[in-house]
């Protein structure tokens, strides 16, 4: 899943507001210089924020910081119905006024969002009807909207829960990135497959023994650890959203045992695959 660079235009406003319905989420992983506000109305599917995968469903509210790896993925509709979203992008210069000095405040909530920030309590509420609020709003008023809901991220830290293992690193050996982004979308793309790290390394063009270190360089997690969260994230999705026997869908997603299965789900999700059906 290589990273797109992205570049946002906004020439006649301080921010980007963009509301829009999709068949299903098969955006590439991308990044950009904008900080980004991500309300997925309406859909469910595998959530990857810098070496964050997790499972999303309608309601996932995140912020995330200036050139942060991104992308919400989905095998289709859910239930049939199209995915809706609201994204709100704007550059981290909105923050750094010169005359508006009371805006430094927020350089903080920025930097916490390198790692992404999944918003919840009552501030995923104040948040979200805001937003609907801003859809009919004028230029003026969707800016003081975009500052009301910075105002209310700062004032609640307690509702924010960072999705990364740690902020994104930069400076790494040149070329590294599209290495990593070749093992990452091969993983993707053979999911169901017995991946070892020596076929991972031949992917990377490393040697085996320089895998490991390379990955966690990378990634910020080891490999097991890395393809356990996709494939449990996935597992999430098929649990939810297809009537396939569990044993079908830990097959599907590289699982050869349930208990195997069973123990990566749980240690993620604190219950079972059955239960996580049930609920």
């Amino acid at each position: 899943m290589r990273v797109n660079e992205e570049h946002v235009t906004h020439p006649d406003r301080a921010f980007r507001f963009l509301r829009f319905e999709t068949p299903g989420f098969a955006g590439p992983r991308h990044r950009h210089l904008q900080l980004e506000l991500t309300w997925i109305e309406q859909g469910a599917g595998v959530r990857f924020v810098g070496d964050s995968a997790a499972p999303f469903a309608g309601g996932d509210l995140v912020l995330l910081g200036p050139l942060v790896p991104h992308a919400w993925l989905s095998t289709g509709a859910e239930g049939g119905l199209p995915g809706q979203v609201t994204v709100v992008q704007f550059p981290l210069a909105l923050l750094e006024q010169p005359l508006l000095p009371e805006l430094t405040a927020l350089r903080p909530l920025a930097e916490q969002a390198g790692r992404g920030l999944a918003i919840g309590g009552a501030c995923h509420a104040a948040v979200t009807e805001t937003l609907v609020a801003m859809r009919e709003a004028d230029a003026l008023a969707r800016l003081g909207g975009l500052l009301g809901i910075l105002r209310c991220l700062w004032l609640h830290p307690g509702d924010l829960r960072p999705l990364a293992t740690s902020a994104l690193r930069s400076g790494g050996p040149v070329g590294s990135e599209r290495r990593i982004d070749r093992v990452i979308d091969w993983v993707h793309r053979h999911l169901h497959e017995d991946l070892s790290p020596q076929s991972a390394a031949r992917v990377a063009h490393v040697s085996p023994a320089a895998f490991s270190r390379f990955f966690r360089r990378e990634t910020g997690k080891t490999w097991s650890a890395y393809l356990n969260d996709v494939r449990c994230s996935q597992a999430c999705v098929l649990l939810k959203q297809s009537g396939q026997p569990i044993g079908s869908v830990a097959q599907a997603c590289g699982y050869r045992t349930m208990s195997h299965f069973n123990a990566e789900f749980r240690v993620r999700y604190g219950r079972t695959p059955r239960e996580h059906r049930g609920g």
